[in-house]
């Protein structure tokens, strides 16, 4: 019959084995890439100018008022592990002592699907207008609201929805935030014609001396989360002007100047958490491995009978009294 130290050191090197196992098998059961989670509650951007100047469509008078621009994130169906449809509700509004209509300076809804990893977008988007507009179908040419995960240092095509085009936006500098590792990128776009590339109500004004043309410009620095790609802090600068097609300002349509709040940077660098961590898996891996081999190794001593117990030396016996 086997000693009860080899029987243990059996049913142990059987766990030891199983963890090997495990460590070489777990990057095909747990998911390691750092996905756009389907259930994030943080996703409004919201910034306001407290001395934005803005034109009044009715009359063309410039009010210098507050203006708050916001953006909100809805992730929807038809949704899977690889893609999801983004719907993005942005809009402009004056805070005044207008009416709401009349403080409203635009409002749309995007709607396409993004690839949950990289934040390409994977079909042309469904765009509506406030205005009593039809849905038209624009191709969305860059990242939105998402760089891909494992950003880096390099430059990347950004979508701006009043170009509705993309345009680079250059890795500046890598930081720490919150403990986490943020790349600022910056965009600079410089003063186009949008009325030329696409002609709605508010881009072409007609008048006495002929048509002016809605110019847009505009500067962004965007701080992005290096894990999980997901844009943390936003920094704007807008100039909209109308202009002729010489390019030289007549009169201001648009200047807006702000940043995300630190409440908002704080709750999207929190939420980064929800993200699955590349190095997760690796530590899994790696920890399985070595843990598993090292059961093993004292499975494996013990069936040898490295860790097996002596049977203790019987006294010799004493000697018999020589005789006289």
């Amino acid at each position: 019959m086997l000693p009860t130290s080899r029987v243990a050191s059996a049913l142990l090197l059987g766990v030891g084995v199983a963890g090997l196992s495990a460590g070489l098998a777990a990057p095909a059961f747990i998911e390691a890439e750092p996905t756009l989670p389907l259930d994030l509650k943080h996703t409004t951007w919201t910034m306001t100018d407290e001395n934005a100047t803005t034109r009044l469509l009715q009359d063309g008078r410039q009010l210098q008022v507050p203006v708050t621009a916001q953006w909100h994130v809805a992730l929807q169906e038809p949704a899977d592990d690889e893609q999801v449809t983004l719907r993005v509700g942005s809009s402009w509004m004056r805070s005044s002592l207008q009416e709401e209509k009349d403080r409203l300076i635009t409002a749309q809804v995007w709607s396409y699907p993004i690839d949950r990893l990289t934040g390409d977008a994977l079909a042309d988007a469904a765009v509506s207008h406030t205005m009593a507009t039809p849905v038209s179908t624009v191709p969305v040419t860059g990242l939105w609201w998402k760089f891909p995960a494992g950003a880096e240092k390099t430059s990347y095509d950004v979508f701006d929805e009043t170009l509705r085009d993309s345009a680079p936006a250059v890795f500046e500098e890598e930081m720490e935030m919150d403990g986490r590792t943020v790349y600022r990128y910056h965009q600079d776009i410089e003063p186009t014609n949008v009325a030329k590339k696409y002609n709605t109500y508010q881009t072409m004004l007609s008048g006495e001396d002929g048509t002016e043309y809605l110019f847009h410009s505009a500067q962004r620095d965007f701080y992005v989360d290096k894990v999980s790609g997901m844009i943390v802090d936003l920094d704007v600068s807008i100039k909209d002007f109308y202009a002729k097609d010489d390019g030289v300002e007549t009169q201001n349509a648009l200047t807006f100047n702000s940043s995300i709040s630190e409440e908002d940077t704080q709750a999207f660098l929190e939420q980064t958490k929800k993200f699955h961590h590349t190095n997760l898996i690796h530590w899994i891996r790696w920890g399985l491995l070595g843990a598993g081999a090292l059961i093993t190794l004292i499975a494996l001593l013990g069936i040898f009978g490295v860790f097996g117990t002596r049977s203790p030396k019987q006294p010799k016996p004493a000697a018999a009294p020589a005789a006289e």
